[in-house]
Parts: C-alpha cells; sequence; structure tokens
C-alpha cells in the first residue's frame, strides 16, 4: 500500500523510518501463487487493466501483497530456445501497482525468457510503478539484493531465489550481467546472515520443485529447514502450479508451494486456487489459507462448501508434516 513509507535498499543503506507503532501492532501480508500475464490471459482480457483484479479489491486493505510474477513485462528482445515463453504488455504493470500489489519475486524460470532486454524492460516498468522486486537483476549483487519495508514498527525483508548450476533455464546473473539468483545454500546462508540483525523478519521466496506434484521432495524439506536455521522466518515457495502443504517447523512458516494465481499460460479457464494470508507482530507469525476460484484469468474468493473443500485439501497435503499452521 502506497500509503506507507518503505524503502528500496542494499545492505549498506542505513535504516531509519518514522511513523513507527507500538510492538503490538498487527502487520498483514498477502502471497499469492504463480501469475503470467501472458498468451491466453492476453488474448482475453486485452488492455481491459481493471477486469483481472476487481473481484478481489481487499488487495489494497492488506500492508503488503506479494506475487511471483513469471513472465517478462516487454515488447522487445528475442525469445530464448526453449519450449514455452512468456512476456507480457509493459501497460500491465500498471495494472498490479493498481490492483495493490507491492512487490514481486523475479526469481523464476521465465523472466529470462525474452533475454536481458526483456529483464531490463521489466525492471524498469516496475520501478516506474513503485513496484518492488527480487530473485532478479541486472547483475548478482541486485538479483540477490533484499527490499526492506516498514510497516507499524516492523522491518521486514524480502528475498528471492531460483535454480542452480544445474538448471538449464535458470540463466544466473554474474557480476556483470543480468538473470537470476542461484538457489545455493551457502550464498542464501550469507544473505539472511547480512540483515538478521537489523530486520524484525525475514521472507524469502523460492522457485523450486516438480511441476504437477503435490508434495515437496525431501531435499526441499531439508533446503528450507536449514533456510530458517539460518534465520529465515517464512518460506514462500513456487514453481509446481499447485498447491501443496504449509509446514510450521520451529514455529516458522513453510509454504511449499503457492499454486497458481493468475496464470496466463493456461488454457484452462476455470480453476480453484488458494493465496496465504499472514498476519505478524513483533511477537506472532500467523497464516490462514483463503480459498479462491479463477474464472477466466479473474480471481475472486471462494465461499461456503466449496471454498472449505479448498482449504481442507491443504491440510490433508500438510499432515504430513510434524506441525503445521492448522
Amino acid at each position: 500500500m502506497k500509503t506507507y513509507f518503505f524503502l528500496y535498499l542494499l545492505i549498506s543503506t542505513s535504516l531509519q523510518a518514522g511513523n513507527f507503532k507500538s510492538p503490538d501492532s498487527i502487520v498483514s501480508i498477502l502471497f499469492c501463487g504463480d501469475v503470467t500475464l501472458a498468451n491466453h490471459f492476453e488474448n482475453h482480457v486485452g488492455n481491459n487493466t481493471v477486469y483481472p483484479f476487481e473481484k478481489i479489491p481487499w488487495f489494497d486493505d492488506a500492508d503488503l501483497t506479494m506475487i511471483n510474477l513469471e513472465n517478462p513485462l516487454t515488447s522487445r528482445g528475442s525469445a530464448v530456445d526453449k519450449k514455452f515463453t512468456f512476456r507480457a504488455l509493459p501497460v500491465y504493470a500498471k495494472m498490479l501497482a493498481t490492483s495493490g500489489i507491492d512487490i514481486v519475486t523475479l526469481g523464476n524460470n521465465h523472466i529470462y525468457d525474452f533475454g536481458s532486454q526483456g529483464l531490463f524492460d521489466t525492471i524498469d516498468y516496475l520501478r516506474k510503478e513503485n513496484i518492488y522486486y527480487v530473485g532478479a537483476g541486472r547483475n548478482n549483487s541486485e538479483a540477490r539484493h533484499p527490499v526492506i519495508f516498514f510497516r507499524k514498527g516492523l522491518k521486514i525483508a524480502f528475498l528471492g531465489f531460483y535454480g542452480t548450476h544445474k538448471h538449464s533455464d535458470s540463466y544466473p546473473a554474474q557480476i556483470d550481467s543480468a538473470g537470476t539468483a542461484l538457489r545455493q545454500l551457502n550464498l542464501i546462508e550469507q544473505d539472511i546472515r547480512k540483515i538478521r540483525n537489523d530486520v524484525d523478519l525475514i521472507i524469502v521466496n523460492f522457485h523450486w520443485g516438480t511441476e504437477k506434484a503435490t508434495k515437496p521432495g525431501d531435499d526441499q524439506i531439508a533446503f528450507a529447514h536449514n533456510v530458517i536455521d539460518f534465520g529465515a522466518d517464512m518460506i514462500i515457495g513456487h514453481h509446481p502450479h499447485v498447491l501443496q502443504g504449509i509446514e510450521k517447523y520451529k514455529n516458522k512458516i513453510i509454504a511449499y508451494s503457492l499454486g497458481n494465481f493468475i496464470f496466463g499460460g493456461n488454457s484452462r479457464p476455470e480453476y480453484t486456487t488458494a493465496l496465504l494470508k499472514t498476519k505478524i507482530s513483533k511477537n506472532s507469525l500467523n497464516a490462514e489459507v483463503i480459498p479462491l476460484k479463477v474464472t477466466y484469468w479473474q480471481p475472486e474468493k471462494l465461499e461456503g462448501n466449496a471454498g472449505k473443500a479448498v482449504v481442507d485439501s491443504v491440510k490433508k497435503l500438510s499432515q504430513s508434516f510434524k506441525k503445521s499452521i492448522f
């Protein structure tokens, strides 16, 4: 929400802000899944930038809202050599901003679909609309940078990562070249420890896992636990395109996959999904699953028994963990 003061910064920037409130103040953050504003989405929506979000005006009631933006915003560049490539109209950056989205993760396998030119344009259009980003950048330093918001007396940091050297489509950023921030354990540990003493909450986004898998792999679970042990408070996962369980580990939250939110790469016009609503204070961290139905790439809250069924499905998927949010 742009009515608050927030700061986009590298670690070396000093942390200072006014408008601090009681330590008991509650900060609400909404986390949504994969968003691709291309292909079938563009064919249906065109330039109607009001339509996609008009049934979820409560985005603007949250203190922060985050999505996984899984396409470049550009009309330039050439597609890289891969099976599926996406790009979206630059005007959609304004649509995201007016809908109430504050921050996106670009650390995914489609942000580089139109090369460095597509990524550069995306960054420029997001900045123009005061939307902040993590997980990719013009170089490795920018890709790994945290974004820190001040909300109601809390300093909340976001990081994003995608891919390893084994991923052929991860296009990792280098010292002097654009790309994504590698999901490499020792680097993530460094990035978390750099800011741990300066912030109240650290939220880490991962693009990982297997498409269509309803459960995370054992390697993901171990990886997530390590990252929590390093000092992260919450992990938000993307990529499988389906919902997965939500673990509570050492009283921290791990949402392994939030599925699709608005995914224009899929020709299926109707589906159910969910978002994660978190409520945070200096002394507590709570989350709930908000069920959604999406009709022709327009999400809205799913009420009644149908909504309960979505929540129950995530609850069931969470039963394999020693502890969950349910």
